[in-house]
Parts: C-alpha cells; sequence; structure tokens
C-alpha cells in the first residue's frame, strides 16, 4: 500500500476498531458484575436477617415464615431461602411450594455465590453462608430470580453494540473525510506540477494546514524560478539569433561575391554551410520557444483550430488537387496552442506536399484515448523507402532534393514530441498507400 491517505485511514480505522472490541469486551462483563453485585449485596442482607430470627427460636420455623417478607410467602415469586439447622432439620420459604431447591453446602469460606436453574424455568442467584451456632451451626441460602434482568441486561447490551457500531461507521467516515481535507493540499501541490510540466499557471493560494504550507510556499516559489529562468532562456537565445544575423549576412555577401569572381565551388561550398548554420539556429530557436512558451490557459480546440489550419494548406496545394479529410472531436485539450499548430502544421504541409490527391487525419475522441492525444496522418504518396523510415525526424534529411525546404519540419516534430514526453512512430499507410504518421502526447 503506498499511498499516504490509505495507510492513514487504515491505521485510524484499527485504533477505531481496537477501541471498540475493548468496549464490546467490557460491556459483556461488567453489567452482570453490577447487577450480580447488588443482588448479591441484598441476598446476603436477607440471609443475615434469617439468621438473627432463627437463631435462640423457640419454634425456627414459626419465626422464620413470621418475618419473612410477603416476597418469601408467593408461590413461586422468584424469591427463596432454605435454612439448615445443625441437627439436619431443613426448613424452606412458602414460595417454593412443591419445588425443590437443590443447592450446594457453602465452601470453606463460609460463603458462596452460585447460579443455577429454580423452579418454573426460573435462573437463580443463589447465596449460602454457614453461621455460628450450636449443634454444628445453621447454613442458610437465599435464592433470587434475575431472569428479568438477565433479559434486561442483554437488550441493554444489544442496543449497546448497535450504537456502538453506528458510531465506529461515523467515526470512521468523519476521519476519513477530515484525512481527505487535510491531505487535499497535496493533491493541489501535485496539480500544479503537472500544470508547470505543460507550461500552465500553477499558482497555489488555498489556505492549508501549517505542517503542509512551508512546502506549497515552496513550490510556488519554484514556480516563479521556473518561469524566470525559463523567460531569460528564450531571451538569450533570441538575442543571440539577432547577434548572428548580421555575421551570416556579412558570410553570405561574400559567398556571392566568390561565385561572382569566378569561384561557383567555393561560394557554392560556404553558402551551403551557412545554410547549415541557419538551419541550426532556427532549430535552437523552435526549442527555445517550446521550452520558454507562456501558459497554455487557452487550450487546444481541435476542430475548431485545424479546421482553419486545414483550409489555409488546402488553398496553399491547390494548383496540385490535394484534398484534406478531417475527422476531429469536439475536444479541447489542454496543450499549448501554438506548439500544436506548429507540429500538425508541419505533419499536414509535409503530406500535403507528397500527396498525390488524399490526406486524412484522424483524431481519437476521449473514449478511445482519454489521457491523451492520439492521431493518425496518411497519404496516398509514394511513401518513404524502408531505410528511411528509421531517420525520418533528423534535421537536414531530405527525402527528395528537389523539393522545397530544409528538411527541418519533422525535426521540429520530433522535437515538440519530445518536449511534451509522447511518441511518434512513421510507417506505410495500410489504407492509403503512402506514409502514415502515428502521433501520442499525454496528456
Amino acid at each position: 500500500m503506498r499511498s499516504l491517505r490509505n495507510r492513514l485511514s487504515l491505521a485510524m480505522a484499527l485504533v477505531l476498531l481496537g477501541a471498540g472490541a475493548l468496549l464490546v469486551f467490557a460491556l459483556q462483563a461488567f453489567p452482570r458484575q453490577l447487577v450480580e453485585d447488588y443482588v448479591a449485596s441484598r441476598l446476603q442482607h436477607d440471609a443475615d436477617l434469617l439468621y438473627v430470627r432463627v437463631l435462640d427460636a423457640a419454634d425456627p420455623e414459626a419465626a422464620l415464615q413470621a418475618s419473612a417478607g410477603t416476597v418469601y410467602q408467593l408461590p413461586l415469586s422468584g424469591h427463596y431461602f432454605l435454612v439448615r439447622l445443625g441437627d439436619g432439620h431443613a426448613l424452606r420459604s412458602r414460595s417454593l411450594w412443591d419445588a425443590e431447591l437443590t443447592v450446594a453446602a457453602p465452601g470453606a469460606r463460609g460463603e458462596t455465590l452460585t447460579r443455577q436453574p429454580g423452579p418454573a424455568g426460573q435462573q437463580l442467584l443463589v447465596f449460602a453462608k454457614r453461621f455460628p451456632a450450636a449443634e454444628g451451626g445453621i447454613v442458610i441460602h437465599v435464592a433470587e430470580d434475575i431472569s428479568t434482568l438477565e433479559a434486561a441486561i442483554a437488550g441493554f447490551r444489544q442496543r449497546m453494540l448497535i450504537g456502538l457500531g453506528l458510531a465506529l461507521a461515523l467515526l470512521l467516515v468523519l476521519q476519513r473525510r477530515l484525512l481527505l481535507h487535510g491531505l487535499a493540499p497535496l493533491d493541489a501541490a501535485v496539480a500544479a506540477c503537472r500544470n508547470i510540466e505543460r507550461g500552465e499557471p500553477a499558482a497555489l493560494d488555498a489556505p492549508a494546514p501549517s505542517e503542509v504550507q512551508p512546502m506549497l510556499d515552496a513550490l510556488n516559489r519554484l514556480a516563479r524560478h521556473h518561469a524566470q529562468r525559463l523567460g531569460r532562456v528564450r531571451h538569450a537565445a533570441g538575442n543571440l539569433s539577432h547577434a548572428l544575423k548580421t555575421p551570416l549576412a556579412v558570410l553570405q555577401h561574400h559567398a556571392d561575391e566568390l561565385g561572382e569572381r569566378g569561384e561557383p565551388a567555393r561560394a557554392a561550398a560556404i553558402s551551403s554551410q551557412l545554410d547549415l548554420m541557419r538551419g541550426t539556429i532556427e532549430r535552437e530557436l523552435r526549442r527555445a520557444r517550446l521550452a520558454g512558451g507562456g501558459p497554455a490557459a487557452e487550450g487546444f480546440d481541435a476542430r475548431i483550430q485545424l479546421g482553419a489550419l486545414a483550409d489555409a494548406l488546402q488553398r496553399l496545394h491547390q494548383g496540385r488537387g490535394v484534398r484534406l479529410e478531417l475527422e476531429l472531436p469536439e475536444r479541447r485539450f489542454a496543450l499549448d496552442r501554438e506548439d500544436m499548430l506548429e507540429l500538425f502544421g508541419n505533419l499536414l504541409d509535409n503530406a500535403c506536399k507528397w500527396a498525390r490527391t488524399r490526406v486524412r487525419l484522424r483524431i481519437a475522441d476521449a473514449d478511445e484515448a482519454p489521457d491523451a492525444l492520439a492521431c493518425v496522418i496518411d497519404d496516398d504518396g509514394p511513401g518513404v523507402p524502408p531505410e528511411l523510415l528509421e531517420q525520418l525526424g533528423t534535421a537536414g534529411l531530405r527525402g527528395d532534393e528537389q523539393r522545397p525546404g530544409h528538411g527541418l519540419g519533422l525535426a521540429i516534430v520530433g522535437d515538440i514530441v519530445t518536449q511534451y514526453g509522447g511518441r511518434i512512430g512513421y510507417a506505410p499507410s495500410p489504407t492509403l498507400g503512402g506514409l502514415r504518421v502515428e502521433l501520442n502526447l499525454p496528456l
């Protein structure tokens, strides 16, 4: 279990369940013990009273019956006594009626408290005590029916267990909600990091617990520092580009002069190197723009923005009769609009240059690719030789020197895909017969 939220929830749940188990264990013994102590004290009081009445009485049985309360007179009332005199004579309460009360003699300590079945299915608590007297002493047994008390205890225990279960469930839900609320700033921090990764705003202004707030403050400072640093990188790259433009123009002028003086070979060699330098500068400026671009809060609306791009490309290639077929979902992607237009502009322009009549673009909808921008571009051109497929996207590589361009379009596409941590692949098109481009950019 790697989730801190789940680990804390489990630990707190185990603590609550442990406390609940201890409370349940206490409820099993405490009420019964409380009732037994109360009833036993009353039985002991009755036994002492009976002993006083029977001791030195001329007629022990008459003295007992006269001194016993009404509960010991009513048949099967649940209150009984049995007095054994030293000469073996036994005296019983009238409440026993015709029932026999079988009891054990008290132990070595002189008194015992036991549970045993009684008449009419009653559950008796029996107190027995040996009192000193002539002719072997007097043993008195006093019993009381505790069936009603046992039923009350069982009902109380059941209600308490139900209440305890509901309370534990409520506490578990409450501690889970409190835990989710307490750790919510961490989720906000994760979202902010993802925003920084995509170039979106990443401010964390929501209040957080004191233990988490320092981390959020540090993340805010990191986001500001990251934006400032990328801005400096972009600015420095732009300055370098402008600084190199004049020397390159001077060198190009000298190369042109060499050509005019009758040294075309040297002029062509210098011009070739200058073209390579310009391409490299353009490519590195593209990298700087990707790294230091502004926030992508606007997002990329595939249907609207690619529709406009397709119209522009069809006008550009209308002389060749190339038709662009688009299958686009109504979906907004959390990606930089300018980057996506640059990426699809290069891919579709390259397809239109090579296609005979058709270029097809399909972007998967949210059901097919919920966490990515996934698309396929097919054309019906001549395709690419197998030995060049793996090299597509390499700066300066051109499949046909007669076609316009410097071979930087697919290299720029590769830079954008790498910047977003995506994948791009080139293969023969199984539907149109030309080249297929498969693109996947994670969101």
